[in-house]
């Protein structure tokens, strides 16, 4: 007997905070991963003076160096144009809910008369594999979910990230916000490196509404507040008669990681423990909010004068206190 699905299995749950440590030394990196970790965030340090190109959680950056206002200012303009995402685990196929791991079978080109076969398997992760031929007529193979109940609510988030590695072809991630097992399918299509995990995120509003591999223009956006079933698969086509160009027939295999979702966060509160309160005309005119030290606690200067609500006020003083320890 199937197991129900227990409607919590598919809360998106938010990963740690980051804290961002730029042009820090190891040893004060090192000495932060303790006192963070054990107040629940953790700490990242790129290993270079400027801001990342994507920062995911990042809830605090943390600029180490001491030096006049105008090496600042480029910094802080960079920061200020950096797209920052929240993400959040929506399932871990590493380790599935069995009621989830049982909503998963193959559907092939066998229903239109193709030979091609797939599995689910679980190895690391959902494992999509098997073998995919044009024979007959036929082209694709998938695995696909039987329909969510309650559909999946999605609609405070903007996409889906897909945590995959692959085999080096170029794969489909559907979903479909109607119960119809035929209605549109909205896809995207996704490359993938041989042994090598990818990264894929998936804007909603960028999924193209198809029915049979045909694109259907007039479509609504997909409705993520009501999703109700998911799909992984390999085909030929790409849309309304394109082929696939990195379709290869044979053997193939994909094995799903993790998927979560993510949405545009606020941007990360800057701490500056070797800067003053003149900084504060910067930090405003970019729109940041940060903090410096004031005697034995700090000072919120800038866009805010308070903390914004999420930060606690425990993280920055032990960011102080690393600071201030000899090394």
């Amino acid at each position: 007997m199937t197991q129900p699905l227990n409607p919590a299995s598919l809360i998106p749950t938010p990963a740690q905070p980051g804290v961002y440590l730029l042009g820090a030394t190891t040893a004060w990196a090192n000495s932060l991963n303790e006192p963070l970790g054990s107040l629940g965030y953790r700490v990242e340090a790129p290993g270079q003076d400027s801001v990342p190109a994507g920062m995911t959680n990042a809830a605090l950056v943390v600029w180490s160096a001491a030096g006049p206002e105008d090496s600042l200012q480029p910094w802080l303009e960079q920061l200020a144009q950096t797209t920052t995402d929240q993400e959040a685990t929506l399932i871990h196929f590493r380790q599935p809910d069995p009621a989830i791991a049982a909503l998963w079978g193959s559907l092939d080109d066998g229903v239109m008369g193709g030979v091609s076969s797939s599995q689910v398997q679980w190895q690391e992760g959902l494992r999509f594999g098997g073998q995919v031929s044009t024979a007959n007529s036929g082209g694709f193979a998938s695995i696909r979910t039987r329909n969510l109940e309650p559909p999946l609510s999605l609609g405070q988030w903007q996409g889906t990230v897909l945590y995959a590695q692959g085999d080096g072809q170029r794969y489909k991630w559907i979903l479909r916000d109607n119960p119809g097992w035929d209605s549109l399918a909205y896809c995207h299509s996704f490359d993938t490196q041989a042994n090598q995990l990818t990264v894929v995120k998936i804007p909603f509003l960028e999924m193209v509404a198809t029915r049979r591999a045909r694109t259907v223009p007039d479509a609504t956006p997909l409705n993520p507040a009501q999703l109700h079933s998911m799909q992984l698969m390999l085909s030929k086509f790409e849309y309304d008669g394109e082929l696939n160009p990195a379709f290869q027939p044979g053997s193939f295999g994909l094995t799903l990681q993790r998927l979560g979702v993510y949405r545009q966060a606020p941007k990360p509160l800057v701490v500056l423990p070797q800067q003053g309160s003149e900084v504060a005309p910067q930090l405003t005119a970019t729109g940041l909010t940060g903090v410096i030290p004031q005697g034995t606690g700090f000072a919120v200067i800038g866009a805010s004068s308070k903390l914004p609500p999420e930060i606690k006020p425990a993280v920055v003083e032990a960011i102080f206190q690393a600071v201030n320890q000899p090394t």
